[in-house]
């Protein structure tokens, strides 16, 4: 497996893996972030950081901590969209995407949480000044689906916490299905 930054060319394959994990997941996707991005790359702009997971690099991948998923090499099996959200109570860089149903726990929701989460520390370190001096916190946050029972053992490893439902930038932090968890950035 292998995570990049996602491409304009994706766009399809990444609506109808988001189409396939809603049926699985019973849950709606948050569009606004999602819509930023797709804005942003028609107009040629850098959006909000896109990756995808793919599994296409078994011959790259010469010091073995890869594996192959029968059937799809070459496809994107995943995505993570990392966007900002600034309220009264702080900066939330938050996660929001999807492993293909049929391939989860292998790894490739961790992989993308991992380099969101690597993303998000640079990002901080751009708002940490600005955030010290208004008092606010910044967090790290993903959403994760709840009727996925490997969405709470995702979350320990990397060291994240199930948030009670909150408000944020006036919107319910998780719509139905979801759950927030988060950590402090930096």
């Amino acid at each position: 497996m292998r995570v990049r930054e996602a491409r304009p060319g994706d766009l399809e394959q990444l609506r109808d893996l988001q189409q396939q994990a809603q049926r699985v997941d019973g849950c709606l996707f948050s569009q606004a972030a999602w819509e930023d991005w797709l804005t942003r790359s028609d107009l040629g702009e850098p959006g909000p950081p896109l990756f995808v997971l793919l599994d296409d690099d078994d011959e790259l991948n010469t010091w073995g901590q890869g594996g192959t998923l029968e059937g799809v090499e070459g496809e994107i099996i995943g995505y993570t969209l990392l966007h900002l959200i600034r309220d009264r109570e702080g900066y939330h860089l938050r996660c929001e995407g999807t492993v293909h149903p049929a391939h989860r726990r292998r790894g490739g929701g961790r992989a993308l949480l991992i380099c969101a989460l690597n993303r998000a520390r640079l990002w901080g370190t751009e708002l940490e000044d600005e955030g010290q001096q208004q008092g606010q916190p910044l967090w790290f946050e993903v959403l994760l689906p709840r009727r996925d029972p490997a969405s709470e053992r995702l979350a320990a490893r990397c060291e994240l916490e199930a948030v009670a439902d909150v408000t944020c930038a006036g919107q319910r932090a998780a719509d139905d299905g979801f759950r927030l968890y988060r950590r402090p950035l930096l």
